[in-house]
């Protein structure tokens, strides 16, 4: 045991001396959050909200007719608004309005299960309504409708700043992984610092668990204060509780040791430093581009997102926003956890077989 702790004592000093590490660990992902946040966290990341009308009566013309006045002449155009045809069918991303022709029933206002459900959306129907006040309507009665997301929307309703911080907590775990520790043992193992260790009566997996711990702790650490501070500093609405820390210390955790295990399974037997920096660049800039993280899938082809959701970063990272800010119990995130498992275990192990001491 006191060689174990004298191995993670020793790899804990030289990763604070390995300025790549630090940078990729800590500074490259505040400076990604906060370019990212100044492009796209701001008013122009606001999507307008789509109004569908339905009612065929004179009272209905002119709501249309004069909440397009109020939207053409207001300083922040949240909406856009449209008359509900057989052409025109009911989105679920949108706010739809049925205006009834009898003055004695209540304006209908209902929020498509597919909009972005928050404290935000519950509001905007009620803003329509009470900006006909605007010009000299009387207060109207009405009903509002909010239909909460199905199970199978969970990749929608997240605003900017959601969808972006448990991105950049899934690139500090692959970072990490690649560039603080894949490299850095190929770095020993080119200098023979591994020949002493060769002769002790030591299992290898012992030894490589022994220099995955410390990289283990700083991550799940790093990856917290990361989202506390993130969260708090953009105002992204995440509500704490135990049940919440609890989820997000399995993921994450899960998380670090997969992302460990395959930069272990990478320097298992690579001699050249210069030969795994380049297998690192290829696997970290392909699926971090392709997972998610802070570039939606949408635009990619479907081959392209079924390999990259084969990959654990993807789902790591959906599973972190359903959890954070959707409320999503285990059960939610069963795949992203099941993958993160079998990625873990198959890696390790798989080192454990390929590992090389030295060059001989």
């Amino acid at each position: 045991m006191s060689l174990f702790i004298n191995l993670a004592a020793i790899d804990l000093k030289s990763y604070f001396r390995n300025s790549m590490a630090l940078f990729f660990t800590f500074l490259f992902p505040v400076l990604l959050l906060i370019l990212l946040m100044l492009a796209f966290g701001g008013e122009r990341a606001v999507s307008k909200i789509s109004i569908q009308l339905s009612g065929d009566s004179a009272r209905a013309g002119k709501y249309m007719q004069d909440m397009g006045y109020i939207l053409d002449n207001s300083p922040r155009k949240l909406f856009t608004i449209q008359k509900l045809t057989s052409q025109t069918p009911p989105s679920k991303s949108a706010v739809w309005v049925d205006v009834p022709s009898d003055l004695s029933k209540k304006i209908s206002i209902t929020i498509g299960e597919d909009l972005s459900y928050g404290t935000s959306t519950s509001i905007y129907a009620l803003m329509l309504v009470n900006a006909m006040g605007e010009i000299g309507y009387e207060k109207w009665d009405y009903l509002l409708n909010i239909v909460k997301a199905n199970e199978n929307s969970n990749q929608t309703g997240f605003k900017y700043g959601q969808y972006l911080i448990p991105g950049l907590i899934g690139m500090i775990l692959i970072s990490t992984s690649l560039f603080g520790f894949c490299v850095f043992l190929v770095e020993q193992r080119a200098k023979g610092a591994f020949k002493a260790y060769h002769l002790y009566p030591m299992e290898k997996w012992k030894f490589l668990a022994a220099f995955a711990v410390t990289r283990f702790l700083i991550l799940v650490a790093f990856s917290f204060l990361f989202l506390v501070v993130a969260d708090w500093v953009y105002d992204q609405g995440a509500i704490y509780s135990l049940a919440l820390v609890g989820k997000l210390l399995l993921l994450i955790s899960l998380g670090a040791i997969a992302f460990l295990s395959i930069a272990l399974l990478i320097s298992a037997r690579i001699m050249a430093v210069g030969m795994v920096t380049g297998i690192a660049n290829l696997v970290f800039y392909p699926f971090t581009f392709a997972s998610d993280l802070y570039i939606p899938q949408e635009g990619f082809p479907e081959f392209i997102k079924t390999i990259a959701n084969l990959f654990p970063l993807g789902p790591f990272s959906q599973a972190m926003r359903d959890i954070t800010y959707h409320g999503a119990n285990l059960g939610d995130i069963g795949y992203a956890l099941g993958l993160l498992s079998i990625w873990a275990v198959v890696c390790f192990i798989a080192t454990v077989i390929l590992f090389k001491w030295t060059k001989d």
